[in-house]
C-alpha cells in the first residue's frame, strides 16, 4: 500500500504544469515581456525624456552633464563600453535597481512595463548594426 501511495505521489508531482512544460513554453518564458516595436520605443522615449535626459542628454551620449564629481553617465550609444551589461535583463536591472555608481533606481518612479519600454528606447540608440530587429505587431 505504501508503495502505491509513493508511486501515486510521484505521478501527481510529475504531472503538474510546471514540470510538464514543453521546450516551446520555456522559450516563450525567456522572451522579453515587451517586444521591441516602434510603439514600445516611442513610449520608452517619453519616459526617457522625463527621467533620463538630465544625465544622459537627448542623444544618449551623456556629454552635457556639467557635474562630473561622480561617475560620468554611460554613453547609451556605445553599448560596448557599458559596465553593467547589454542584455535586456541587465539593462532592465540597471534602470530598475540603479547601479553601485551614480545611477539611481527608478523602481519607485516607473512600473516594470514602462521600464521595459525604456529599455527598448535605449537599445534604439545603439549603432544600427547592434540594434535588434524590430518585432512586427
Amino acid at each position: 500500500m505504501l508503495r502505491l501511495s509513493v508511486i501515486t505521489c510521484l505521478l501527481l508531482v510529475s504531472a503538474t504544469p510546471e514540470n510538464s512544460r514543453s521546450p516551446n513554453a520555456n522559450a516563450a518564458k525567456d522572451k522579453d515581456p515587451v517586444p521591441y516595436t516602434r510603439k514600445s520605443i516611442a513610449h520608452g522615449k517619453q519616459f526617457y525624456l522625463i527621467h533620463c535626459v538630465e544625465c544622459h542628454d537627448q542623444d544618449g551620449k551623456g556629454l552635457g552633464r556639467r557635474d562630473f564629481s561622480g561617475t560620468p553617465p554611460a554613453d547609451l550609444t556605445a553599448p560596448d563600453e557599458w559596465l553593467h551589461g547589454t542584455s535586456t535583463a541587465e539593462i532592465f536591472a540597471s534602470i530598475r535597481d540603479g547601479t553601485k555608481e551614480d545611477m539611481p533606481p527608478f523602481k519607485d518612479k516607473l512600473r516594470d512595463e514602462q521600464i521595459w519600454d525604456t529599455v527598448n528606447f535605449v537599445r534604439s540608440l545603439w549603432p544600427e548594426a547592434k540594434r535588434p530587429k524590430l518585432d512586427t505587431p
